[in-house]
């Protein structure tokens, strides 16, 4: 049976160098800016560039915040772009981009998809009058084999007594061993839209008193635009982001990337969801309105079910109080896990107010939760401030502004009764060939959002005091660097710290590319406090090192090389390991876009987790896979589509990971009895 999967693995590999991803260039610029989104921050992505392949911006009209829709032009080249457009007037042609100063041919590669210049011809037009109404419809479904423990049926003659073989039921999955994902979405013009998701992970079970509505999770919303006073409305789940993300910010962030110019933020306010994540959504009513020619105002109320664990008590009384602890994995397998779904109640509301003018943009920001019943804290030392979500009030007022050269963004925030939070940057665009920015934020200990998103070392935007400095450099029209120095402190311990500390990370890439290779070289150092295992007190620094080298080669139109060397180098408290990866990318884009394809295959040696690397995976449309390679082993996938029709794309991901020192892979309910695993992602999208 071995022997088959291994042959067919080989076959899929044979024939995936004919059918390459739609949207090939996304996994290409998230590997070229260590962009590391989130799985929700990625499919946002994924799903704004294909609405702005169908719609593409003007280039010509296009403010600052739409150009952020780009992830992948810096702050400095969108300035530099707007700068340019003030200077000499509008573009005529595409290829005049190639004037504005840091702005290379491998950067109007990237965008020429996602722009156009001047307004739409009379062929589109008329194309889109007569198809005011689409339609998608994506059906997937995922499996890995061999299956983990979690599977296994137990008899009662395997266990000594009846207490030990119920255990073991408890901690089975009810569900079989296939993932499956169904998303419906539907628009009608440019100003209405809704659509379901509906999602079960491996080993979830369908139509039970946990999944009432036969998926796990079940996701909806409807979205409408218009021109009035009322701008926006949003009924179901949507997601909202205000300001620089201290009091609420879904969906990507953008953070410390190769971009070292892309740290500003561009709230976008109220927008649908349509993620799988199962944590990070309001669900209720959200409503923006215009009641003034520069005024703007955005209100919204969610109400919906949040997973957690009940702490049990000895003995409860009046007045014993609740508490209970948050569960963010969204499984929901066996009987353990389906016990925590829907525990808390959680209630969300909020309102912000903005200002816009040419020349500042000001916002005050409310916000108000609450968790029922609270969150338990914990003992853990580091754990002291974190957020109970017991009717917290907070409040923040947010700026842009800019003059010449300069310009100027922030956000400073106020817990009610905890502690304050501010982050505030400076750009600067000298000239075509430098720009500089710096950054300085400060969060106190007890400032805390369970919705917060602000740039910084952590997620969670709060205890945490740092400077950054960035540079981007195009010395020549081919060669560019960026480069950023960051130093951070902590006002109490942290994760994995009885101490206090403070800690510093560094990052230079230095890229070439020229008509048909590229080069890419990248460093970074880190080094951050963390607990010395057996010593009673004190921290010591935990020091890591990577180096990256890339080679992109180009032989023709339809053939396509990418081959990369990552080191990773660790340290800690005397303790020294490395650790190395290499793969090889083979990407063939036929003729005829009906197919497409990749291959890889990934050799990588690590001497713990502690040394890992982590690699982009190409997958299907809206999929995000960013594994962490350690230990021994190989790593090999083809990934493909085929669009038969002009409606129906079919994709296919097949891959195979190999640990030859290894017996077990996982622990646990996941727990596999052998060295390899095996996983394949079938998907189906309908688009009318």
């Amino acid at each position: 049976m071995k022997r088959l999967f291994f042959i067919g693995f080989i076959l899929l590999g044979t024939i995936g160098l004919l059918y390459p991803q739609e949207l090939a260039d996304i996994e290409e610029l998230l590997e070229s800016n260590d962009i590391r989104p989130s799985e929700e921050g990625y499919e946002e992505m994924v799903s704004g560039l294909l609405q702005l392949q169908v719609s593409p911006l003007d280039i010509n009209t296009a403010d600052f915040d739409s150009l952020k829709m780009l992830f992948f032009l810096s702050d400095n080249q969108i300035d530099n772009i707007l700068a340019f457009r003030r200077k000499y007037g509008v573009f005529l042609a595409l290829e005049e981009l190639l004037l504005v100063g840091g702005i290379g041919k491998k950067d109007l590669t990237n965008i020429r998809p996602f722009v156009r210049i001047g307004d739409v011809s009379v062929r589109d037009r008329v194309r889109a009058v007569k198809k005011t109404m689409s339609h998608e419809i994506v059906a997937q479904s995922k499996l890995a084999w061999p299956f983990q423990e979690g599977y296994k049926v137990y008899s009662p003659r395997n266990f000594k007594t009846e207490a030990q073989y119920r255990k073991k039921l408890d901690s089975r999955f009810r569900g079989i061993p296939l993932g499956t994902f169904v998303k419906y979405k539907m628009k009608i013009g440019k100003h209405l839209q809704g659509g379901i998701t509906l999602e079960n992970d491996p080993g979830e079970a369908y139509f039970t008193r946990y999944q009432k509505t036969g998926f796990d999770f079940f996701s909806f919303h409807l979205y409408a635009t218009a021109g009035g006073r009322i701008r926006t409305l949003a009924l179901g789940d949507y997601r909202i982001q205000w300001g620089q993300g201290l009091l609420v910010w879904s969906g990507f962030t953008s953070g410390k990337s190769a971009l070292a110019l892309g740290n500003e933020k561009s709230a976008r306010g109220i927008a649908p969801y349509t993620s799988t994540d199962e944590n990070n959504y309001l669900r209720g009513m959200a409503v923006a309105l215009k009641p003034w020619q520069d005024v703007t105002a955005e209100l919204f109320f969610s109400y919906k079910r949040t997973d957690g664990t009940i702490l049990e008590m000895d003995s409860l009384t009046d007045d014993d109080v609740l508490t209970a602890a948050l569960y963010r994995s969204g499984y929901h397998r066996n009987k353990n896990e389906c016990e925590k779904k829907n525990v808390l109640k959680e209630l969300t509301t909020g309102a912000s107010v903005r200002w816009n003018t040419p020349l500042l943009r000001f916002g005050v920001n409310a916000l108000y939760y609450d968790f029922n019943p609270e969150i338990e804290i914990g003992d853990k030392v580091y754990r002291r401030y974190h957020d109970t979500g017991n009717r917290r009030f907070l409040v923040s007022a947010d700026y842009k502004t800019g003059w010449g050269n300069i310009y100027l963004f922030g956000e400073t925030a106020y817990a009610a009764r905890r502690g304050w939070a501010t982050v505030n940057g400076l750009r600067f665009s000298g000239s075509s060939k430098v720009a500089l920015c710096a950054l300085y934020r400060r969060y106190d200990k007890k400032y805390v959002s369970h919705y917060a998103g602000g740039f910084g070392e952590y997620s969670n935007t709060s205890n945490e005091e740092g400077v950054y400095l960035g540079a981007d450099l195009t010395l020549f029209p081919n060669l560019k660097i960026n480069a950023y120095y960051d130093w951070f402190h902590f006002f109490s311990p942290r994760y994995n710290a009885f101490m206090p500390g403070y800690g510093q990370e560094t990052s230079v890439v230095v890229s070439y590319t020229c008509s048909a290779f590229g080069h890419l070289f990248r460093y970074k150092r880190e080094k951050k406090p963390e607990d010395r295992k057996g010593a009673v007190l004190g921290s010591v620094l935990r020091r890591k090192e990577e180096f990256r080298y890339q080679f992109t080669s180009r032989i023709n139109r339809q053939w396509e090389l990418r081959s990369r060397f990552d080191l990773s180098l660790y340290e800690k408290g005397g303790r020294k390991e490395s650790g190395y990866m290499i793969y090889q990318d083979v990407v063939y884009t036929a003729a005829s876009p009906k197919f497409k394809g990749y291959f890889r295959v990934a050799y990588f040696d690590t001497d713990s987790y502690y040394s890992r690397i982590y690699t982009y995976e190409n997958t299907v449309l809206y999929g995000y896979s960013f594994p962490a390679y350690f230990d021994r082993g190989i790593r090999t996938y083809v990934n493909l589509n085929w669009k038969p029709f002009s409606t129906v794309t079919l994709y296919l991901k097949s891959g195979m990971t190999y640990y030859p020192d290894r017996e077990y892979l996982g622990s646990s309910v996941t727990k596999v009895e052998d060295n390899k695993l095996f996983d394949v992602i079938v998907q189906l999208r309908v688009k009318l």
